[in-house]
């Protein structure tokens, strides 16, 4: 099995195991936003992962979405560790995606000026 290949299968597993996170919850109030996991990228070494997310709601939302991202990750990398037969469980780096949120509004516009051509 290549190095490559195990690296993205971990960054998978990673990807698939906090989305599951999110979607049954965490206890702290500041992740109750809709929290999309986008990508999960491992380091060379395996001991770090940059895990980008997105968050649907106002700035402060977002802000405060990361903040508790930050706070529960001692949980959280030791919820993902469990059961995964890897020798370190990455340090997860966790970043904002900015895009989501204005591709969302321009799908929204579209949507808008198709129905408005359509009358």
């Amino acid at each position: 099995m290549s190095a490559n290949f195990k690296k993205r299968r971990v960054e998978e597993l990673i990807k698939e195991k906090l989305s599951t996170l999110l979607l049954k919850g965490l206890k702290d109030p500041r992740l109750d936003v809709f929290i999309t996991v986008l990508d999960v990228t491992l380091s060379g070494d395996g001991r770090s992962a940059r895990v980008t997310v997105s968050v649907i709601g106002s700035p402060q939302e977002r802000k405060a979405a990361l903040k508790g991202l930050e706070s529960a990750r001692g949980y959280i990398q030791m919820r993902i560790g469990k059961g995964m037969r890897i020798k370190y469980i990455p340090h997860l780096i966790f970043l904002l995606d900015e895009g989501t949120e204005e591709r969302v509004r321009f799908v929204h516009w579209m949507s808008e000026m198709e129905r408005r051509d359509n009358e």
